[in-house]
């Protein structure tokens, strides 16, 4: 197989105009993993939070140490509305800030950063016994 001296430098030529593309895909991949991870991490605390507040009487310091061990590798922040009696319900809210380590610069450079949230926050409502 030969090839002219013109094509010789061609796939590295055509290696550089693909590699931006790829290391955004991939970069948007993993972010949008962390975020995926974070949502999940957060629902898991707002649920262990609720059922924390709707046992044994828990007070609110109860619910934000229960919430904040469940997601161990991310910082929450909870609030509760606690049990008012039995038929009534406890909401437990976690919310956490969240930084786009490679969608966000790169969707910066477009000046379109807004399209992406800055935190993510869940909700978990039970009924009290």
């Amino acid at each position: 197989m030969s090839t002219s001296k013109d094509d010789k430098g061609a796939a590295a030529v055509e290696f550089a105009l693909i590699l931006p593309v790829l290391i955004l895909l991939i970069g948007g991949i993993v972010d949008f993993g962390r975020a995926m991870y974070t949502e999940v991490m957060l629902t898991n605390a707002s649920r262990e939070g609720a059922r924390t507040a709707i046992i044994n009487e828990a007070t609110l310091s109860d619910v934000r140490t229960r919430a904040s061990a469940a997601a161990p590798t991310i910082t929450v922040t909870t609030n509760a509305t606690m049990c008012g009696g039995a038929g009534s319900s406890t909401t437990v809210t976690s919310s956490t800030p969240f930084n786009w380590v490679i969608l966000g610069p790169a969707l910066r450079m477009f000046n379109a950063d807004s399209a992406l949230p800055n935190s993510f926050s869940s909700q978990a409502v039970m009924r009290c016994s």
